[in-house]
């Protein structure tokens, strides 16, 4: 069951809280969401580092973050080139494609900077119950570990994914499907 599912829109309404950002969210503010709701997020953010509530990140939102920034910048360069498409050791040695891969590493050290950085709260006997849950596909596994990692922890969860609708965590969204009609 949710606990209480804040509208982005309506700015921070918590103190001294920690908070987290899901990998959606991070998309949202480095520009790689065209959708229109993303913006609200990069203005949630500005509001959260002026505030006195702290940000965490783990080492899978940043994993995710990471392969999947890549993976997207990775089609829009070479989507329409099969031969780059079938050789890693060619794309690798793409310039444009390197610049692009030190810049997304920029942004994560950004996020280390920036954020309170915690390994993903998940022992090694709860590991195993997590990846029989995503393997139900209900969930992806990074979600379910982000899932526990702010239930463990307490922490308010910024998402724009449907997935974390009843999972007992405070969410922060601009997803109409999450937020109480």
């Amino acid at each position: 069951m949710m606990k209480k599912i804040h509208d982005v829109r309506a700015g921070c309404k918590f103190s001294k809280r920690k908070v987290f950002f899901d990998t959606n969210v991070w998309i949202a503010i480095d520009g790689n969401d065209p959708r229109p709701t993303s913006a609200c997020y990069s203005d949630f953010y500005g509001e959260i580092c002026k505030s006195d509530n702290v940000i965490v990140i783990n080492d899978y939102v940043i994993g995710e973050f990471f392969n999947r920034t890549c993976k997207t910048n990775y089609k829009l360069m070479f989507d329409d080139d099969p031969e780059m498409r079938q050789f890693k050791s060619r794309r690798s040695a793409n310039r444009d494609f390197r610049l692009m891969v030190e810049s997304v590493r920029d942004t994560c050290l950004n996020f280390l900077d920036d954020c309170e950085y915690e390994p993903a709260a998940v022992d090694r006997g709860s590991y195993q119950s997590i990846v029989e849950e995503a393997g139900k596909g209900e969930m992806d596994l990074t979600d379910i570990v982000v899932r526990e990692h702010c239930l463990a922890k307490g922490y308010v969860l910024v998402s724009h994914d449907a997935d974390f609708i009843n999972c007992g965590i405070e969410l922060v969204t601009a997803n109409r499907k999450l937020l109480p009609k």
